[in-house]
């Protein structure tokens, strides 16, 4: 199917309590910690920053995100990052079938940027083609 077409066809996310559907989002945040040895957080983290509102989870049918806000400590100016991503089918990149939505809520909340990190590749390229400039890759080693 054809990005304009997946545009049309697909829904909007919701914002949902995580409450509610939390042994459905679960098995998702387990994989994507278990994929990524640099996450410090365990889903139970997840489920405490979404319960005390400083991460809000939105679902649809084809996944779910988990957005954060964060604040420039110089400059003031407030990053919507898409915290964590998570889409049942694998290499449709659904969610950026959102972007207008994305940039609604960004400004709706205040925010100046929109951010994603991943440790996938593939989405460099896919990202730079609707838009998105690659910032910063982070390498880390730790100190022994």
């Amino acid at each position: 199917m054809e990005d304009t077409e997946r545009r049309s066809t697909t829904e909007l996310p919701v914002s949902t309590n995580i409450r509610k559907c939390w042994d459905k989002v679960k098995p998702g945040i387990v994989e994507i910690i278990e994929q990524d040895p640099f996450v410090t957080f365990i889903p139970e983290d997840v489920y405490s920053e979404c319960v005390n509102e400083r991460a809000f989870l939105y679902t649809s049918s084809v996944g779910f995100l988990i957005l954060t806000i964060e604040v420039d400590q110089f400059t003031k100016d407030k990053t919507l990052l898409l915290w964590i991503a998570y889409t049942y089918e694998k290499g449709g990149h659904e969610w950026l079938a959102h972007e207008e939505w994305f940039n609604d809520l960004a400004k709706e909340v205040g925010c100046k940027y929109l951010e994603a990190r991943s440790r996938v590749p593939e989405m460099e390229s896919y990202t730079k083609q609707v838009g998105w400039e690659l910032d910063t890759r982070i390498y880390r080693k730790e100190v022994k």
